[in-house]
């Protein structure tokens, strides 16, 4: 009762702990991710945002006509708008817009009255038998000058007059419904617009309608514009005679030009007019040292003195957010969950740090090295060389995942061209697939050749997508091309500095501590030569499993390797080392099991002055667990004869497994040490030893916190078999043949 009420004590005490300590690691990861993106955004809005002093003293000294005292460069993208050339375009919109005309009712009635009035006369007098001179004379009388007398008699001397002067009204009201306007006035304003806008407004509702400058009376000459409608009308020619003498007697200007109108519709015109911009790229020569300085060129310069003092507020705040989204986005595709391992402060420090880094040597990059267009800014950084040392250091899915992180930063300094994206992400990739498969250091040499034939290959694409000339294309590719060799260079050279600060397992040094040469592997055969041997043997199981479950098979024989190195200052007190006398036999089970669970503690002590990287020294502390010694808890048992004795007084005080190279040698370890006591090891019996080894582990709850399942474990089960197998096979018995000479017996 009281040792469960231990265990339950204990493993509550566990969790609070944990929980703890993931509630201080999520502080320390939101404290870096929050570095980064200030770092990052204050890098990206100090190259795009902020050009030089320089450049706004210059913008003050330039003026047209004097001569340029230094050339003038061009630091950043920019658009501006030009004045001149947009004033220019909304004055020629403006012009082109109708000049509205109103049509005023008021005048066309009181001249069809007046006509009405001359028809009624000269009716009446018809009819009374009048002479023609004598109703000229009337006519002359009511409206003075409005007739030749020739008209007023080719019309009395006509036998149909009074058709005539219903045609003639006809083509007067056809004319003033069309409008008569002031054409000497507005001439040069119509001809430009080629139309003008005509309202009428009736019943409280103004109608318009647009009328072509060639259907358009003129009120000076309005019987030229309507012959040929008199033409249709009249039946001969004195009709049409009469009809326009008419009309020139009694057609007046009835529409009248509206300027408040007009003014509006151009105002409107002008708003509409898109400024007229253009664009300065960086690297833009505006004016060389000793030219004359132009016009158009002083007004570059001081738009662009101008652009110095403001702010883009838009872009600003768009810059925050996309390096905001690209950060949850690395975060999320670096989650334990998603990245399939937990990555320790080391390893996130140095993905934030070649990320601020990337960023803020491109921001330099940007800000003061006036770049081709033609060329994208990623293809001058070592973009390659981050991915290649996180895909060495951590992982290929690290490494892709902070290049396009940082693609995305770049993209923003580079004024948003795809063709800077397109090599960054693909660059970064090709130099994580190209990295991970080296084996030895010189391989990051190859892997820099590869990475320049993809990088030269990336860049062509990159090229050709942008439409560059043809003399800038074997340019581009030679400068691909140098950034996949030198990448894999600075990887070369950077490795090593990167691995010694943050003592990581990367294959290169693991294979450097695999050499069973050195001084510690020296003193263990010699003085626990039996620990050396089932070291050897764990890794080899350890390996073999790691390979077929897909886990780190060279980080578990490195492990497997040093995995008891506690074991040998105190060698005589474990079993494997043991000759004859079995020293345990003179000690108390408590004494004794202190001395085999030091061994832990010891082999931790002697991985750390070693500096042998963390995943090792995790290894060391996790391959026993919290495992019971089931030996000396049986012993002490029986030897006080109470079921009082603690299990966790006999068990380890270690860490359960939190990697799955720690559980595969946990298991390697326990099935090796038992294999030494089978006898006629058959396929069967090794079968049905492995299970009850895994399956034990399994039920004691050491594999829990290990990632494995039960897929895997039924995966190294099948392994360790394989080995074991091997190791105890069936041998031939050779006979034993004597040589005769010298009685030596071979």
């Amino acid at each position: 009762m009281k040792s469960s009420v231990r265990e339950t004590v204990s493993r509550l005490a566990a969790r609070i702990a944990a929980a703890l300590r993931e509630r201080r690691i999520r502080r320390w990861a939101v404290a870096v991710a929050a570095g980064v993106f200030v770092l990052s955004w204050v890098s990206v809005i100090a190259a795009t945002q902020f050009p030089g002093v320089f450049l706004r003293r210059q913008a003050g000294e330039v003026e047209a006509g004097r001569i340029a005292e230094r050339d003038i460069v061009v630091d950043r993208d920019f658009v501006y708008v030009d004045e001149m050339a947009t004033r220019l375009k909304q004055e020629a919109r403006a012009a082109l817009v109708p000049p509205v005309f109103t049509l005023n009712e008021g005048v066309s009635a009181e001249a069809l009255a007046r006509f009405d009035a001359f028809a009624g006369l000269v009716t009446r007098l018809l009819r009374e038998g009048v002479s023609s001179e004598r109703i000229y004379l009337k006519v002359q009388v009511d409206f003075p000058g409005r007739f030749h007398q020739q008209d007023v008699r080719l019309l009395t001397g006509r036998a149909d007059a009074g058709l005539v002067l219903d045609g003639s009204r006809q083509l007067l009201e056809a004319a003033l419904a069309a409008g008569i306007i002031n054409l000497k006035a507005h001439r040069q304003e119509i001809q430009n617009a080629g139309s003008i806008e005509l309202w009428r407004i009736r019943d409280n509702r103004v109608q318009t309608e647009e009328v072509p400058v060639d259907r358009l009376a003129g009120a000076d000459d309005v019987p030229a514009a309507w012959q040929g409608r008199a033409l249709e009308l009249a039946r001969d020619d004195g009709e049409r005679r009469v009809m326009l003498a008419v009309l020139d007697a009694f057609a007046a200007e009835n529409a009248f030009y509206d300027a408040e109108n007009t003014g509006m519709h151009r105002t409107r015109a002008r708003g509409e007019v898109e400024p007229v911009t253009e664009r300065l790229v960086r690297g833009q020569v505006l004016v060389r040292r000793g030219d004359v300085i132009s016009e158009s060129t002083a007004l570059r310069v001081k738009a662009l003195g101008e652009f110095a003092r403001t702010v883009n507020v838009n872009q600003i705040v768009g810059s925050a957010l996309l390096l905001a989204c690209s950060l949850v986005l690395a975060a999320w595709l670096l989650s334990p969950g998603i990245l399939g391992l937990t990555l320790d402060r080391g390893q996130v420090v140095l993905l934030a740090a070649m990320s601020v880094l990337l960023v803020a040597a491109g921001a330099l990059l940007a800000r003061l090295t006036p770049l081709p267009t033609w060329l994208p800014l990623s293809i001058a950084l070592p973009v390659g060389t981050a991915a290649m040392v996180a895909a060495l250091l951590v992982s290929g899915q690290a490494a892709v995942t902070v290049t396009l992180a940082t693609s995305l930063a770049l993209v923003l300094l580079a004024g948003l061209p795809s063709t800077a994206f397109l090599f960054a992400v693909f660059s970064g990739a090709a130099g994580a697939a190209t990295a991970i498969r080296a084996e030895r250091r010189i391989d990051l040499v190859k892997a820099g050749l590869q990475l320049s034939v993809i990088d030269a290959l990336i860049a062509a694409t990159a090229g050709l997508l942008a439409n560059i000339e043809a003399s800038r294309f074997l340019p581009l590719l030679a400068w691909g091309a140098a950034n996949g060799f030198l990448c894999g260079i600075l990887t070369l050279g950077f490795l090593p500095i990167v691995e010694h600060l943050l003592n990581a397992p990367t294959r290169f040094r693991l294979m450097e501590l695999s050499d069973l040469n050195a001084p510690i592997f020296r003193r263990m055969l010699s003085r626990a030569p039996g620990t050396y041997t089932h070291s050897i043997a764990v890794a080899n199981l350890a390996e073999s499993a790691c390979e077929a479950i897909g886990a780190n098979a060279l980080l578990a024989r490195v492990s497997a390797y040093y995995h008891d190195i506690g074991k040998i200052e105190q060698a005589e007190y474990f079993i494997e080392n043991q000759r004859s006398q079995n020293k345990h036999d003179e000690l108390k089970p408590s004494l004794s099991v202190a001395v085999i669970k030091s061994h832990v503690r010891i082999g931790i002590e002697k991985a750390q002055a070693l500096n042998l990287p963390q995943a090792i020294v995790d290894v060391i502390a996790q391959h026993h667990g919290r495992g019971l010694i089931t030996y000396f808890y049986h012993r002490a048992v029986s030897q006080e004869r109470e079921p009082s004795v603690s299990r966790d007084d006999y068990s380890y005080p270690g860490v359960r497994p939190r990697s799955r190279e720690a559980a595969v040698l946990m298991l390697a370890d326990a099935v090796e040490a038992a294999s030494r006591v089978l006898k006629r090891p058959t396929e069967a019996r090794l079968e049905r030893f492995v299970q009850e080894a895994v399956d034990a582990k399994l039920a004691s709850g050491e594999l829990g916190d290990s990632g494995l399942t039960l897929r895997d474990l039924e995966t190294i089960r099948r392994s360790f078999v394989r080995v074991l197998e091997g190791q105890y096979h069936a041998r031939i018995e050779y006979p034993r043949v004597g040589r005769t000479r010298g009685g030596v017996q071979a």
